[in-house]
Parts: C-alpha cells; structure tokens; sequence
C-alpha cells in the first residue's frame, strides 16, 4: 500500500555476521559502479504478495521480469504470509536480486506483529545462508499500520489520530516497540536491518543498518523534495527510499501517496468519478524525476512502488480504470486470474532505461 498522506550505530552482532552483512552491501556497491546509474547501489521495486491471485508461475514470471526485463538489482517484498513471502524470496534470490523482507500484520497489536516478524527473521536467515544479499525491515509506518501505537480501530481513524492531543506520544511509544523489535530480531538474523518510516515519525536510527524512508513528492513537499531528501544523510547511515511513486492520471503527481483515494470504493464495481484523465506519462516524469534527486544526493537505494497490482486491473472504461488509480509499472487486464498477462506501462519502460547497467 502507498504511504499514506499524514501531517521523520551498527547493529551489534557477530564479526562473522557482520562481515557477512558488509559482503552483501559492497556487493551492491560494486554492482552500481560496474554500470549503474552513480548513487543508487539498490535499484528496486515493491512486489506485494498480499493479492487475490496468487500463483507459483505468476510470481515467477513476474520476478523474472524485475530482474531481466526492469533490470533491477534488488526487491522489497510486501506481506503478511509466511509461505508466500518465502517463495517470492526465493525467486528472487535464484534471480540474483538483493532481497529485502517488510513484514505487514495490518491492524494487529503489537504483540502479534511482533511475532510475525520474528517468524519472518527465521525464515530469512535460513535464506541468508545460501544467498548473502537479504535484508529485513520491522514493519511500514506502524504508526498508524499497527493497532496501539496511535488510539483509532483503522489506519484512517489512527492517521487522523495523528496530530490530535489523542495520539501525543505516538513516537516515543513507536521507539520503545522498534527497540523490543530489534533486540528480538537481532539473535535471529545476521542481515541488514532498518524500518519503513513514513514522514511524520521520527525515528531513532542508531541501532539500525539503513535509514528506510517511504518518501513521496506531492503539492505539499514539492518545493522542499530535494532539501528532504539530503537531510536523510543526517543520521550517518545509508539512505534507502523504501517508497516512491505516482498514479497514472493528469494531477497524480500532485497528490504523490494519496493518490489511490479518488477511487469512490463504495460503488459496486468501484467507480473512478468523472474528470480523471489517464495519462501513463504524468509516473513516468514523476518517476524520472526523483530518481534524478535521489542520485544526485547520494541516496543507496530506491524502491518504486509497486510493480504489479492484479487487484485494480485497466479498463478501457474511465470510469472502471482502477489502473489509472494505481502505482503499479505494469498493467492487467479482467484476464489475470487465467492468463498471468501484464503489459508495460510508460514508466516501466522509463525506469528499465534508468536501472539498465547499458545506460
């Protein structure tokens, strides 16, 4: 899911942990020196395996198109089962990719989160011993994706918690329950750590690997995108914008992670309203355009979201184009379920130019 638009030293381990952990990341290093763009060692996508449709030859021709077609060098992969996230890992690792794991338990409780990420830290070290390349976030904006950080029974109530006397403390209590991740993830994973934050948490880095930040350019930002962007180096830490991206209709690059919500969700079919226009080249200049500011500050990583979601297929009716509200690079069509068949958007092929080591 995009990120939402709401009003922010090493970890300790074994030497041969650690130097396990340092081959990976220099891995990465040598890989964009050797042709990629300068300043984005990790070049990537989100892949969700939270989706109606889930078949082994499905996820393994679309891994396949990640690596070889997209020429990404990494892969954040998005959800909340155990089996599911384990064979799309090992696609990608039999593909080369770098592998990070972002577990999601949306509106769990912080004990049952807390559980799946270490079964998620068990299942990726055993992974990690036959491909060093994997890395692992604690969660996506938890904040307001976990239930008992910030008072709401959904992640609309708790985003609008936010800034209210209501949610006051949001992020030292977010702080305490990353430290209790951490320490327990610790023992059981030797790869690189880091969270997926989004803007409004302020979030204390020093036991992590990487700075993760879910970074979308909207009307808000527009002006400070850049200025943002290099704060991120603050911290010392590598930077990896674990999200970014944009919708496929005229005014999405205003809206930035918010635009999925003009979709009127209570219709069936859900509708698009009247005077949205589609227009695949409003993500590709989007797209085109923070990866310019990502290399230029020095950023390490960068994760479009997402590449495929079967779940809001293209529809040759306006009305009925869930695409067109989507963030995805590639399209489908009512035949997904049978076929497995998507077609390139404008900013697949746009962001496949960027990350080919020929550019």
């Amino acid at each position: 899911m995009a990120a939402v638009a709401v009003v922010g030293g090493a970890a300790v381990g074994r030497p041969k942990e650690t130097r396990a952990r340092g081959i990976a990341w220099v891995r990465g290093e040598e890989d964009a020196r050797r042709g990629g763009r300068a300043g984005l060692a990790q070049r990537g996508v989100n892949y969700d395996t939270v989706r109606e449709v889930w078949k082994a030859a499905f996820v393994r021709r679309e891994i396949r198109a990640i690596r070889r077609d997209l020429h990404c060098n990494a892969v954040i992969l998005l959800g909340d089962d155990l089996r599911r996230l384990e064979f799309a890992a090992r696609c990608a690792a039999d593909e080369g990719l770098f592998v990070w794991f972002e577990p999601r338990q949306f509106d769990k409780d912080a004990a049952r989160t807390l559980a799946f990420v270490r079964s998620v830290a068990r299942m990726a070290e055993r992974l990690r011993r036959r491909h060093p390349g994997v890395g692992m976030s604690m969660g996506c904006e938890l904040t307001i994706f976990m239930d008992g950080l910030v008072p709401g029974k959904t992640w609309e109530e708790r985003g609008a918690n936010l800034g209210t006397p209501a949610g006051k403390g949001y992020n030292e209590r977010l702080n305490a329950f990353l430290v209790r991740a951490h320490d327990a993830v610790r023992p059981l994973f030797g790869g690189q750590l880091t969270y997926t934050s989004g803007v409004w948490e302020s979030v204390e880095w020093r036991k992590f690997d990487v700075v993760g930040v879910d970074l979308y350019r909207d009307a808000s930002n527009e002006a400070s995108y850049r200025r943002d962007v290099r704060a991120l180096h603050r911290f010392g830490k590598p930077v990896v914008i674990t999200e970014f991206g944009c919708c496929t209709y005229r005014g999405a690059e205003k809206r930035g992670g918010d635009g999925f919500s003009i979709v009127d969700w209570t219709q069936d079919p859900p509708v698009v309203p009247d005077g949205y226009v589609r227009d695949e080249r409003v993500q590709s200049r989007y797209l085109g355009e923070l990866l310019d500011v990502f290399e230029d500050e020095g950023v390490h990583g960068a994760f479009v979201y997402n590449f495929i979601n079967p779940d809001t297929p293209y529809s040759p009716d306006p009305r009925h184009d869930l695409d067109m509200a989507g963030f995805s690079l590639v399209r489908v069509g009512a035949d997904y379920a049978r076929t497995g068949r998507f077609e390139a958007k404008d900013a697949f092929r746009v962001v496949a130019r960027r990350f080919s080591p020929r550019s």
